[in-house]
């Protein structure tokens, strides 16, 4: 396969702004749709063919578009008032270039259309560190914890290995790239410069195998994973339960908010207060919403 050419890494002057590849250009990844793999699906049959071929397993590693969220986390992202989950879970882009909130608990994700390498786990391997993944601390919940994760791990669930990409050269073997440094800098991800997957990606792959053979390991789908390999998984897995975590507990407010007397009526009489219902409902909305915005500014 040929390396799509006249591509410049995002952020270069304006006067080569023409010549960006339109999966470089962010304007692109806010406007576009790109779900669709631009290599057929027998381009990428032959080579995931080839990986499985150098790695001497079929599909352990394997070639993945960005746009295919199938390949991403799965979590829930509304509760009922005892932090159990409402609805089905909501599959996560599989890489993470930005969000726009759409509502107090929905947003719009953006992804960065790239290729991956990523290692296939088997739900057998996740199931000793599933459950303590499955849940964060949430103090708006009754219980304070709620659950972003199914009861269950999923049959097959992916971690990164590679995101296929050319970055600015180093000048020293194993140094981060300047493009990286510079947007850490910034507090972002750097994900390159669009390119279609290589030799360059076999050979990596050759070499975790080979490395391997070396240590005397062998790939086992039974061997255990642990809770923190199961956060770590995904390249956005962390920016997503911190969101989940942050999202506004409507649920909580709901419920308190239906008789606000009831919990906390008996504190009003004590301290001789005489509000009115209205006034009350005013007082617990506006309390709740600061400590929100308190606690995630």
């Amino acid at each position: 396969m040929e390396q799509t050419s006249s591509i410049i890494t995002v952020g270069r002057e304006a006067s080569t702004a023409s010549r960006l590849h339109e999966y470089d250009d962010p304007d692109n990844w806010i406007k576009g749709d790109f779900a669709a793999p631009p290599l057929s699906a027998e381009q990428i049959g032959e080579f995931q063919k080839r990986l499985d071929s150098v790695f001497g397993a079929e599909k352990a590693i394997v070639l993945v578009w960005s746009g295919d969220r199938s390949y991403g986390d799965e979590f829930y992202t509304d509760w009922h008032f005892n932090g159990l989950p409402k609805g089905r879970p909501e599959r996560k882009p599989v890489l993470l270039f930005g969000e726009v909130p759409v509502n107090e608990t929905d947003y719009c994700y953006i992804t960065c259309p790239r290729w991956l390498l990523m290692e296939v786990n088997h739900g057998s391997q996740l199931e000793a560190g599933w459950e303590d993944s499955a849940w964060v601390t949430d103090p708006d919940m009754f219980g304070g914890k709620k659950r972003i994760r199914t009861a269950k791990p999923p049959k097959y669930f992916y971690a990164h290995l590679r995101v296929i990409a050319e970055h600015e050269q180093t000048t020293v073997i194993g140094e981060v790239p300047p493009c990286c440094r510079r947007l850490w800098q910034k507090k972002r991800i750097c994900y390159g410069k669009y390119r279609l997957p290589d030799d360059t990606d076999i050979a990596f792959v050759r070499n975790i195998r080979t490395n391997m053979d070396a240590r005397g390991i062998t790939q086992r789908n039974d061997e255990a994973r642990s809770a923190k390999i199961i956060t770590d998984g995904n390249l956005a897995t962390q920016h997503f339960i911190k969101r989940a975590e942050q999202q506004r507990a409507t649920a909580v407010k709901e419920f308190m908010l239906a008789s606000p007397d009831a919990f906390f009526g008996d504190i009003v009489q004590r301290k001789g207060g005489s509000m009115s219902a209205r006034e009350l409902d005013s007082t617990v909305r506006q309390a709740l919403e600061q400590q929100e915005e308190e606690r995630f500014k």
